[in-house]
Order: structure tokens, then sequence, then C-alpha cells
């Protein structure tokens, strides 16, 4: 296969950028997408995290830019303004080393809205990378206009459908171009979704990165049954078990991690939290004191699972398991970036286990491990496999004391009465269910007879 960046209807600029960030073979998503989007095809693409989809659409998009036309040529939708914040520095990243020159503008909610407005009067953006909320604000009040709008880029839309965003996207899709070229990047494409793309693209060619597990294979994936132990102290076992390089723990309310940060603080730990109860300085600096090594432990809600890129992590933990249970698989994401090696270590109890199941089912593998002399080592799971049993040969409850009684008594001929007791349930659960039908169509009948006089 030839190196899609080597492609002659990239500009060689472009190329050349590329090369000189160290981008030089592309990933899958990237050979797969940028192909598309250059021959101007709408485009749905299905990619797990960290599999190099911002720079699939980015390369194309830059590309067609013409920059003699000063207006608004191509719009990227985030939804988040981390993640918009995100995506406007790689944008700029890969102009300034193409030599490149074209306006890019980041507009997204709880950032200074007048000040915003005052860039747009000083030069109009050719790209505009915006929160849903903050592109619709700017549309509705005509800020600039998108009567030449070329390419209208979606990201994290499963995202941006969970945050309810997805009528602010509709408000300016409909208001785009006909020929305006349409692609939608997901880790998932939920029927609601689907549906809703459907309206803005006619066949678009549908592109799924598949893999045989949901995360990347450089990822080691743990699982520990806490049993009565307290999670607060396995939590502290295993961050100071390995020495991590940067550990990102996850919790669910903001709560927990102002009560996980304070715990772990009380024990001399250097740590850091975000969620979104800290102002959006903090947040930055937050972040900025992070990638200059000044934290080796986080603690964060889901907002860093799909809000923040955060280099280096090498071990993520799940201290609890989230309601939506993807964000589990968008947690573990962050580690194992980019063919490094990461390690991540979900903390569950029994009763948790159907979660785990569940997980499995949506094609996560979990190793079973359990601290031993300051080191995790492989358990077996005995109550899990019991569990399994159970579940495959479930019985009434009614019949589970004669069974056992049975059982007990060891007369002879007793496997005969049982199975002759479960049959004899079965048909009496029958003759009811045929009684209650019967019922039912006399009913039905006296209804319609009534309605007829």
């Amino acid at each position: 296969m030839n190196n899609i960046f080597k492609d002659p209807r990239i500009k060689p600029e472009i190329q050349a950028g590329l090369e000189k960030i160290h981008f030089t073979k592309p990933t899958e998503v990237q050979e797969k997408v940028i192909p598309v989007l250059l021959t101007h095809k709408n485009a749905v693409v299905q990619a797990v995290t960290g599999s190099g989809k911002t720079h699939a659409y980015l390369v194309p998009v830059l590309n067609e830019i013409d920059t003699t036309k000063e207006y608004v040529q191509a719009i990227i939708t985030a939804p988040s303004r981390e993640l918009a914040e995100q995506l406007y520095q790689v944008a700029r990243q890969l102009r300034d080393a193409s030599g490149l020159n074209i306006s890019i503008a980041h507009f997204a909610g709880g950032t200074d809205r007048e000040r915003q407005l005052k860039k747009l009067e000083n030069r109009k953006p050719q790209l505009v990378i915006a929160t849903p909320g903050r592109l619709y604000d700017f549309v509705q009040k005509k800020n600039f206009a998108i009567d030449h709008v070329k390419a209208f880029i979606i990201d994290e839309a499963d995202m941006t459908l969970d945050m309810g965003f997805l009528e602010n996207i509709d408000y300016v899709a409909k208001r785009l171009p006909k020929d305006t070229l349409f692609a939608a990047f997901s880790a998932t494409i939920p029927v609601k979704l689907s549906n809703f793309l459907r309206k803005y693209m006619d066949h678009p060619e549908q592109i799924v990165i598949g893999s045989k597990t949901i995360i990347a294979p450089t990822i080691k994936n743990d699982l520990i049954d806490i049993g009565s132990k307290n999670r607060k102290k396995i939590l502290y076992q295993l961050l100071t078990m390995g020495q991590p390089y940067l550990a990102l723990v996850f919790a669910n309310t903001k709560q927990k991690v102002d009560e996980l940060t304070e715990f772990l603080q009380n024990q001399g730990m250097k740590v850091a939290k975000i969620h979104g109860g800290i102002t959006e300085r903090q947040r930055k600096r937050t972040l900025r004191e992070v990638e200059n090594g000044q934290f080796q432990y986080v603690v964060a809600t889901d907002l860093a699972a799909r809000g923040l890129d955060i280099n280096g992590v090498s071990l993520v933990i799940n201290y609890e398991i989230p309601r939506d249970l993807e964000f589990v698989i968008h947690r573990i994401g962050r580690t194992g970036r980019n063919g490094l090696s990461g390690h991540a270590v979900t903390l569950i109890r029994e009763e948790e286990m159907d979660r785990i199941e569940e997980l499995e089912k949506m094609g996560l593998h979990f190793d079973f491990v359990e601290i031993k002399n300051g080191e995790l080592v492989p358990r077996k799971h005995y109550h899990r496999r019991n569990n399994r049993k159970a579940k495959n040969h479930k019985i009434d409850t009614k019949l589970n004391g004669y069974v056992k009684k049975e059982k007990r008594k060891r007369k002879p001929g007793y496997k005969k009465k049982i199975k002759r007791a479960i049959q004899e349930d079965k048909m009496q659960k029958r003759k009811l269910e045929q009684r209650h039908e019967v019922r039912k169509a006399k009913r039905l009948r006296k209804r319609r007879r009534d309605r007829g006089r």
C-alpha cells in the first residue's frame, strides 16, 4: 500500500509539514479516511480513541482551503471546550509546520465571547474549530457567514449526542451549502446518531477501524476484586507499587475526586485533580503543570476521559465503574497511546461482576489479578465461574427447596422425581398462560361487540 501522506493530491507544503512534525507513517484510519475525503465523499468513521483520526480529517481539510479567499471554508466541531482547544493547537501545529497562511479561529463556550467577536472583526477565519453551543450562537447571530463552507466535520459525534448538542449541530448543518462535505468521527455510532447523520449524508462511506479489542493491544487491562478490603488502601498500594510515570485515577463524582485527592495528599503524595467544579483557569493551569511533570498523580471525573488529552499516562485506575459503561473504554484509552505500552486496573466487588460481563460483551478483555507481596499476580476468579454455572442451570425458586430436600434424602429415583416435579410445574404454568389468553380473547370480543352497538 502506498503511503497516503505522499499522495500527489496533497499539497507539497502539507507533505513537508507532516514530515516536519514526524508524521511519516500513516495509521490505519489515516490510510482509509484521507483518500475518501480528498475525493469529497461524505464519511462516517468509527475508530477507537488514539487511532490518529484528528489528522485523518485535518490533512484533507487544510488541503482544500483556498488561502486567497477570506471567508469560512471549513468547520470542525468538538463537544467540549477542552477538545476544541486541543484540536485548535493540533491544527495550528500542522499549519505552521506547512508554512500555510491559513486563518484558524477557536470558538468555545466558557471563554470570553466579546474577545472572540473582536478577533472575528480583525480577520475572518478560513477554518473554524468550535464547540456546538458557541458555533450555534455565532451562526444564529450571523457573526460570520457559512455560505461558502466546503467541509463540516463532527468530531466525537457520540459524545456530542450524549451531551445534548445535536440540535445545535442541526441548526448549522441545515444552513450549509448543498455540496458541503460532511464527515463524522466517533468511537461508537448509536442508532439515534446514525439516524441524525442520515439527514445530511446520502450513502456516506462507512469506515470502521476494526480490531479484535476495543482498546489498544499495547494496554494490559487488569481487574481486581477487592472483596471486603478498603478500596482507598488498595488504590494507594497500586499507585506506589511500580512508581508510574503518570497515573490517572477515575472516580464518578466531583465529591469522590475531592475525597480521593485529600486522602492521597494526606499520604504525602503530590496529586492534581480535574473535574467540572474547578474554574477554567484552574483547569488550564493544572494541565500545564501536569504536562510539565509537576504531578505524578491525577484524580479526575470522566471529563478527562473524553475531553482532555494528557500525554504520557502510563497507568489508569478505575476506582469505581461509571453508570455509562462506555466511559470505561474511554478511560482505559487514555493510556497505551501512539504505540506505547500502558496499564489499566479496574477495582470491583463481587456484586459488580454483571457489569464486567457487559463490558466483555462490548469487546473488553480483563485479566484477573491480585496484590501479593507488593506485586500484581494472576488469580482465578472462582466466584465468577460459580456464578456462571448457576446462571446456566437456573431453576424455579419454588422448586429449589424440593430439590435440596430430595438430594438430602437420597431415595432411589429422586432424580426422576425432580424431573417430574419440574415438568408438572411447567405444565401448570402453561395451563395458566392458556387460560389467561382465552380470557383476554373473550374480553376483546366483548369490547368489539359493545363498539358495534
